[in-house]
């Protein structure tokens, strides 16, 4: 696994717009105020360098959320430099927890396109439609896209644009949408591409 250079973990606050590149963007905000270190991984003792990062959502309460992050500078974690790393950062890529939706229809789950809205369609509009041969092969393949659990699985979107940094409040600012709920934690890494 390739080192990154940088990487936090925050919590979504939410969605806004901005101005960037004389053009109104819709932006993420990922509050990250909450970060702490909590250990290390050596070469020496481990194999790899790494940094153990925790975030909490209220103060007092337990670490809500604890990762380890492969980086090649762990001293800017103890120190608190870390957030200087993000100046020559632009792309990024955010993991977090999908929104769970439950025991969803193939029309939301995959996109179709369900079936016709007139000439004797009866009771058919949203169906899957024929998941099978007859004949051949007289069987439904192995992950056929048909009804079923949707969301609640870790996601990551790929080089989204960095907008804004705000070190003061420790706040982050990211192009269009990232994965998780409002209030729900995400990971923050430089993009593997670039």
């Amino acid at each position: 696994m390739k080192a990154k250079n940088v990487g936090i973990l925050g919590i979504k606050l939410g969605m806004t717009q901005m101005f960037w590149n004389d053009t109104m963007v819709g932006v993420t905000v990922v509050d990250f105020s909450g970060l702490e270190f909590i250990g290390s991984r050596t070469v020496e003792k481990d194999g790899y360098n790494a940094a153990i990062i925790a975030v909490n959502n209220k103060k007092g309460q337990p670490r809500g959320c604890i990762r380890e992050i492969r980086i090649d500078n762990v001293n800017a974690y103890q120190d608190g430099s870390y957030i200087n790393l993000f100046d020559s950062v632009k792309k990024v890529d955010v993991v977090g927890m999908m929104k769970g939706r439950g025991f969803s229809g193939a029309m939301k789950r995959h996109g179709f396109h369900g079936g016709p809205a007139s000439h004797g369609a009866k009771h058919w509009h949203r169906r899957t439609g024929s998941i099978g041969g007859h004949t051949f092969p007289a069987k439904t393949w192995r992950g056929q896209k048909m009804p079923g659990h949707y969301g609640n699985v870790r996601v990551c979107t790929l080089s989204q644009d960095l907008v804004k940094l705000d070190k003061e409040n420790k706040l982050i600012f990211i192009r269009g949408s990232v994965p998780g709920a409002r209030n729900s934690y995400v990971m923050v890494r430089d993009a593997i591409k670039g």
